[in-house]
């Protein structure tokens, strides 16, 4: 089986990108043979001399948590082997002798003495994942250069001293990177890490084979994607944005646990920015009585990332949920009355509950081609009918071009507007002071200054027009 992998990673600086004939750079890369034999062990060369197990059935077998050794071999006269991205991934040794590695892929030149040799990677299994968890089997061959695969993208960012200002980019082969296309942005979970997904086979081979980009952000550690994490997101998006051509219309949010929190706490927030969002067994409603109050505090801490308290938002945004029945850490509940608040308000949304699962990686693994799948065929809505919309920060103050000025600085400001036949009618208002709404919303054509007309009582002090023309 022929293959390749991309196992040194470019560090790619976004304010390089400006012009349109900016490029990914070629990377080195292994061309040759996917390394299917493997050992699995618990101690360095125990069980060598047993038959060699299948790599394939690496990522769906049951290892208890802790160490765990990978051992392969590399036939005589190959010059290099590339590693994938594993969870967990900590020493790797040629003929036992440890080598230099990074984050990420690794590349190794293999000793020109035509003998076979014996590569093996210390891997430390946790709870979460309870398997052996990589992006791609080992290729064995000789090295070549490549613009697709992995690149480190680094950007500006508040956060650069601590975890932020990096981002893992996925261009799956022959991705024509200035043609706009599908973006995924995958958030990761608590203890996660931007290569948390880097090493999820089935969703770099879903990438692949429906042209799709992957994002994989920092949420600036076990932040549960508070403001400085949410901020995080929207920056590698835009960093990524100066790179490689993104269709505006098909960017999808997704995450798991933390990280599913994460996706509908952004994608709420947000939602004229995403075609889907896609949450794995997280949290929508915060219990201040668990490990959280550590990181939000409050009740007011909780609220500013509850997806539950503004559920409004996604009225055009269809929304996608998945959790484990038995998941002990995030009950199956906190998917269940976000499904059916978004449900009671006849938004799109899709429930999957998974019998006999847990809080884990696998979950994610099984669902992760279907993801790809609808990432590269849904579209955003972005002329809608109608916006409801929550602001429970004072930045966030635009929703699909409606401009938002808060009566107060603090709080939460809310307005709901509907086109009906050839008027625009504010259903409500809270906290606000002024709308300003662009030429084209609720599709009407540029030119047009229709008629509004304010329902709640309430709201007849709020000032709403029209921007002016250019």
């Amino acid at each position: 089986m022929n293959a390749r992998c991309s196992p040194w990673v470019a560090v790619v600086a976004a304010f390089v990108a400006r012009s349109a004939e900016a490029e990914l750079p070629s990377q080195p890369t292994v061309v040759g043979t996917a390394e299917t034999r493997v050992h699995v062990s618990a101690a360095l060369h125990d069980d060598v001399d047993a038959p060699w197990g299948a790599w394939g059935a690496l990522a769906t077998t049951d290892v208890p948590p802790g160490t765990h050794w990978v051992t392969f071999p590399v036939e005589a006269g190959k010059t290099a082997v590339g590693l994938p991205v594993c969870a967990g991934r900590k020493r790797v040794l040629v003929d036992g002798v440890e080598t230099r590695t990074r984050s990420g892929p690794v590349f190794l030149d293999m000793p020109a003495d035509g003998h076979e040799h014996r590569v093996a990677m210390e891997l430390d299994v946790s709870g979460y994942e309870h398997r052996i968890a990589c992006g791609s089997p080992p290729v064995v061959g000789s090295r070549d250069d490549a613009t697709d695969g992995l690149h480190l993208l680094a950007f500006a960012s508040p956060h650069a001293d601590g975890d932020g200002g990096r981002a893992v980019v996925y261009v799956p082969a022959g991705h024509a990177t200035r043609r706009p296309g599908a973006l995924l942005v995958g958030l990761h979970p608590w203890n996660g890490g931007i290569w948390t997904y880097a090493a999820y086979e089935p969703l770099l081979e879903a990438a692949r084979a429906n042209d799709v980009v992957l994002l994989m952000p920092s949420g600036l550690g076990n932040s549960l994607y508070t403001a400085g994490a949410e901020d995080e997101v929207l920056r590698a998006i835009d960093a990524l944005e100066e790179l490689v051509a993104v269709d505006p219309d098909r960017v999808t949010l997704w995450g798991a646990s933390m990280g599913g929190a994460g996706a509908t706490t952004v994608g709420f927030h947000h939602p004229d920015r995403f075609a889907a969002i896609v949450s794995l067994f997280g949290d929508s409603k915060y219990d201040l009585a668990t490990y959280v109050r550590s990181v939000l505090h409050d009740g007011r801490g909780a609220h500013l990332v509850n997806a539950l308290d503004v559920v409004d938002n996604a009225r055009n945004v269809p929304v996608w949920l998945i959790h484990g029945e038995e998941d002990h850490v995030s009950p199956i509940q906190q998917s269940a009355m976000l499904a059916r608040a978004l449900a009671a308000m006849r938004f799109d949304v899709t429930f999957d509950r998974v019998p006999g699962a847990g809080h884990e990686g696998r979950v994610v693994s099984a669902f992760a081609a279907r993801i790809v799948e609808r990432a590269a065929r849904v579209r955003r809505a972005s002329v809608p009918a109608r916006v409801s919309y929550w602001s429970v920060r004072p930045t966030d103050v635009r929703a699909y071009g409606v401009r938002l000025t808060r009566a107060r600085a603090s709080g939460d400001a809310f307005f709901d507007l509907e086109r009906v036949g050839d008027t625009v009618h504010l259903r409500s208002a809270t906290s606000v002071r002024a709308l300003a709404l662009p030429r084209g919303a609720f599709g009407f054509a540029p030119g047009e200054t229709p008629a509004i007309v304010i329902d709640d009582p309430r709201a007849h002090g709020v000032a709403i027009a029209w921007d002016p023309l250019p």
